[in-house]
């Protein structure tokens, strides 16, 4: 094998050293006179070309020996901490030297270099598993708030978007995309969330608000608490949609409003007329009768609301009392309309029927179904006027059977038409209080459909009259 270049080194560094302490032994000790024979010289020049032979072999021992106890181990150390650090990260043994090396070097250097070795493994090892513990909470993390139906979202100290789960950028209406990062009252332009984050941050209490976002049109509770740490390290913000449980706060406001309203109305009547029948009018025989016919219908009107309420909450409770079955839907419906002729006839109504000549069986409730067709009828015959038209149908088609009960009456504005269904909700209070109407009529209708698993909808024109549709799941008739 050639030598190397770290021998070439130290041999030329050591043969230059030797050469000049050649030199001034010669110096010293003098060189021969000018008058000497060639014997004298021969032996100076030998005596100096054996100096100068001894000083190369020990230089090149010497070279050799530098070499193999120095040079060599610290290369390979050198090179067993490059592989060290090049490793795969999950070895568990350290990087060792040649066991001539290991005899050469410094025992203390070399106990060394495996102690740091060793304890650089061991370090690395612990720390690849804190990260990958690290990485599955994280994971858990992210699972977690996505799957979460609260809406999330951290901040730092300079309101800046740390993170944002899957229902906070829905609630706000945000863009996913190069949201972190970002201002908080950049990304949502609502004053509010800006004074939130700064009291969060500046008090470090708990804040409270709910917040309307006209984006989305609904109404978010959202609580702000700083971020445990340093001193305005942060806050996170929690969003919860709250805008059905103030839709539905609206309606029980709404409602109980409506019924004492609607109950108070007639009850009021039946005072007023018993007192005037006890301050005299009882001995009145040309008007007793009348105040008693007049406290008689504020009683019926009463008992109607009643049952109206009672029919609703009978509805809307967990087990509703229907027995859906199939039934004959052209015997109910021309029972239905042969009992409101008489009614129709006396306000100069014409009441026509349009049915098919074979029977159509429909999925329903018997009683339910009348109801339906009760309610629809006498609503088109109190919102018809006089000389009116008005046209039961029915018949099937591929969804299924679908009844229609058209009038040319006063009609209702497109602005109404998606209230009509609503409890207590009248277009013309003033009407519907002179024709005796409680407005539950249609809400009921609505929950009957929606029980058979079938849809009532309206088409409507102000001035000209309506159209309402109710669609039933056909049936096989009874064997």
């Amino acid at each position: 094998m050639l030598p190397s270049r770290e021998f070439w080194r130290a041999f030329v560094m050591i043969v230059a050293g030797g050469a000049c302490a050649a030199v001034a032994g010669v110096w010293v000790c003098g060189s021969p006179p000018l008058a000497a024979g060639p014997s004298e010289w021969l032996g100076w020049c030998w005596r100096v070309t054996g100096v100068l032979v001894v000083i190369v072999v020990l230089a090149a021992w010497l070279a050799r020996s530098y070499v193999q106890r120095v040079v060599v181990p610290v290369n390979e150390i050198t090179v067993a901490v490059d592989r060290f650090l090049a490793s795969d990260r999950n070895a568990t043994e350290p990087a060792r030297l040649s066991p001539s090396s290991a005899e050469a070097f410094p025992r203390r250097l070399v106990s060394a270099y495996e102690a740091m070795s060793r304890r650089a493994t061991a370090r690395i090892i612990e720390l690849e598993r804190w990260r990958d513990s690290l990485d599955q909470n994280n994971q858990q993390l992210a699972i977690v708030l996505e799957a979460m139906v609260e809406g999330v979202i951290a901040v730092d100290a300079q309101e800046r978007i740390l993170l944002a789960n899957g229902a906070a950028i829905r609630m706000l209406d945000l863009k996913p995309t190069g949201l972190t990062g970002r201002r908080l009252w950049e990304a949502v332009r609502l004053p509010k969330f800006q004074e939130l984050v700064i009291q969060a941050l500046e008090s470090g209490e708990q804040q409270r608000i709910e917040i309307d976002v006209p984006r989305t049109q609904s109404v978010l509770a959202a609580v702000m608490s700083r971020l445990p740490g340093e001193l305005n390290s942060g806050a996170v913000l929690v969003l919860h949609d709250v805008t059905d449980l103030r839709r539905l706060e609206s309606l029980r406001h709404d409602f109980v409003s409506n019924v004492s309203h609607e109950l108070k109305t007639p009850l009021a009547a039946i005072s007023a007329y018993s007192e005037i029948l006890l301050d005299g009018a009882l001995e009145d025989s040309d008007n007793n009768r009348s105040f008693v016919t007049r406290i008689g219908e504020q009683a019926d009107r009463l008992h109607t609301l009643i049952l109206e309420l009672l029919e609703l909450a009978r509805m809307e409770s967990d087990e509703p009392a229907f027995d859906l079955t199939a039934i004959d839907v052209s015997e109910i419906l021309n029972e239905c309309i042969d009992e409101h002729q008489n009614v129709a006839k006396s306000k100069s109504l014409l009441l026509e029927t349009q049915a098919p000549t074979d029977p159509l069986w429909g999925l329903a409730d018997e009683e339910s179904l009348r109801t339906v067709a009760d309610n629809l009828l006498d609503n088109a015959i109190n919102y018809t006027p006089s000389g009116g038209r008005i046209v039961v149908r029915w018949k099937r088609d591929v969804d299924g059977i679908v009844i229609e009960i058209e009038d040319n009456g006063v009609g209702i504005a497109k602005e109404n038409q998606a209230r009509i269904f609503e409890r207590f909700f009248r277009v013309d209070k003033a009407r519907s209080r002179e024709v005796g109407g409680t407005g539950l009529g249609l809400s009921i209708v609505k929950h009957h459909c929606q029980v058979f698993g079938g849809q009532v909808r309206v088409t409507s024109q102000l001035g000209k009259g309506s159209t309402f549709t109710v669609r039933l799941r056909a049936a096989e008739p009874p064997s």
